[in-house]
C-alpha cells in the first residue's frame, strides 16, 4: 500500500508546502483508492509536518514549493517527493495514478498537451543559495 500526501490550497496542490493548513492523504492499493481523508495542519512548523507525515506512514508527497531542509527531512524518511508540482490536487493524484506524474509538472484536463506541462529547469538550485 502507498500512501500519497498532499498539502493543499482549497482543492489545489499548495504552492508552498510550509503554508498549507490542510493535507490529501489518500492511501492506494493495486492503483486503487482504498482511503482519504483531510488532515489539518494549521499551526504546523516544517519539523512538525515532516514528523506527523512520517509517523502516518506517508511514503509519497506531491507538493508545490517546497524548502530544502524539508525536503532532505523528508528525503532521510524515505518519502518520495514530486516536488513544484501545480494544479488542481485530483488531477496530480491521477496522474500519480496513471505514472505520468513528474516534478516541475502542471497538471490538468485539456489543452494539446492534454493537460500536462513540463516548467523550464535550466537553472541549478544551487545558483538560488546565496539569495
Amino acid at each position: 500500500m502507498v500512501k500519497i500526501a498532499i498539502p493543499l490550497f482549497d482543492q489545489r496542490v499548495s504552492p508552498r508546502f510550509d503554508c498549507a493548513q490542510d493535507f490529501l492523504l489518500a492511501s492506494v492499493e493495486n492503483g486503487d483508492i482504498v482511503k482519504r481523508r483531510e488532515l489539518s495542519a494549521s499551526g504546523w512548523n516544517c519539523r512538525e509536518r515532516v514528523k506527523k507525515l512520517s509517523e502516518l506512514g506517508v511514503d509519497t508527497l506531491i507538493c508545490g514549493g517546497i524548502d530544502k531542509l524539508s525536503e532532505r527531512m523528508l528525503i532521510a524518511h524515505r518519502v518520495r517527493t514530486y516536488t513544484w508540482v501545480t494544479g488542481m490536487a485530483e488531477d496530480a493524484l491521477n496522474s500519480y495514478l496513471r505514472g505520468e506524474l513528474e516534478s516541475y509538472t502542471m497538471v490538468g484536463s485539456g489543452g494539446r498537451l492534454r493537460g500536462r506541462w513540463r516548467f523550464n529547469r535550466g537553472h541549478t538550485d544551487d545558483q538560488y543559495n546565496d539569495l
